[in-house]
């Protein structure tokens, strides 16, 4: 039987884990959360609690020997990045695939302009830069033969409890007046297939763009999501208030705006999109999300 280890075990890796699941894969997660230790555990993951910088975490890594990883932990901006101890600790074991969770941000604000995996990488902020400096690690480990990685540049990720319904709620989301930016979204259930299929079909040292089919407006999905949860519009407000508002970095990443292609997922890897665009995807999900809030409100 197949293993499988997915580090930082969160919202994407649950859903990954339950396809592992259904594929007979054992998945070990790792998690520093004892209650999403608990959540794993009620999943039928095998929790991995600790910090990725503790030998003791990385022995137990060592232990699950798993021939699919999948690094879904961000770069650290501050302190010291698991991502070398991880894949040291990976080595001898029996690995298909490394995935490498990383973000379209490494292309940078190309003013609605679309990209591709052959589009020449313009990161524009720490985090991105950081981003670009990880994918460049875990390609060079394929180099020196220690993991067949997979970089899967991950677009904006929704689907249930990702609605933007708190959001919206509580006012917080907002848009720009006169900056209505080009948005590029994946549905968590496309994401994992594609995460699969970079698994098992994908290149040693490749790059995928993992999103759906339908580049849209930010407005346009906020408004959506508006209507099916039956809240106001989110307000559109001027540039220097988001300043205040959202603070020089946030401000950054909202006046983002590029349109980017999946070709390499659809053509390539053969990933056929549940949800190609977010106008399908958005009403299912928050169907499930309000299934869900209902049954959690149950007596």
């Amino acid at each position: 039987m197949k293993r499988a280890l997915i580090v930082g075990c969160g919202y994407t890796g649950i859903r990954l884990a339950a396809r592992l699941q259904e594929m007979a894969v054992l998945v070990s997660g790792t998690t520093r959360s004892e209650a999403r230790a608990d959540e794993l555990e009620a999943a039928g993951i095998e929790p991995l609690l600790g910090s990725l910088t503790d030998p003791k975490t990385l022995r137990r890594i060592r232990a699950v020997s798993p021939h699919l990883a999948a690094y879904f932990v961000p770069p650290q901006l501050s302190g010291e990045d698991p991502l070398p101890e991880v894949v040291d600790a990976i080595a001898r074991a029996p690995i298909e695939a490394f995935l490498y969770a990383s973000s379209t941000s490494v292309y940078g604000d190309r003013g609605g302009d679309w990209v591709d995996e052959e589009t020449a990488v313009r990161p524009e902020s720490r985090l991105a830069s950081a981003r670009l400096a990880a994918e460049s690690y875990a390609i060079e480990a394929v180099r020196t033969g220690i993991a067949p990685t997979r970089v899967c540049r991950i677009t904006g990720i929704y689907g249930p409890g990702r609605t933007l319904r708190r959001m919206l709620e509580s006012g917080e989301y907002v848009l720009i007046k006169g900056r209505d930016t080009w948005v590029n979204r994946i549905h968590v259930d496309d994401l994992v297939s594609g995460l699969v299929a970079a698994w098992q079909c994908g290149t040693d040292g490749g790059v995928y763009n993992l999103s759906d089919d339908e580049p849209h407006k930010a407005h346009e999905f906020a408004i959506q999501a508006a209507d099916l949860h039956a809240l106001p519009e989110p307000r559109w407000i001027d540039e220097s208030e988001a300043f205040d508002r959202l603070g020089e970095l946030r401000l950054r990443r909202k006046l983002d705006s590029k349109r980017v292609r999946n070709r390499l997922l659809t053509q390539e890897l053969g990933v056929k999109l549940a949800y190609p665009t977010f106008r399908t995807g958005l009403p299912l999900a928050v169907a499930e999300e309000n299934r869900t809030v209902r049954r959690l409100d149950l007596p």
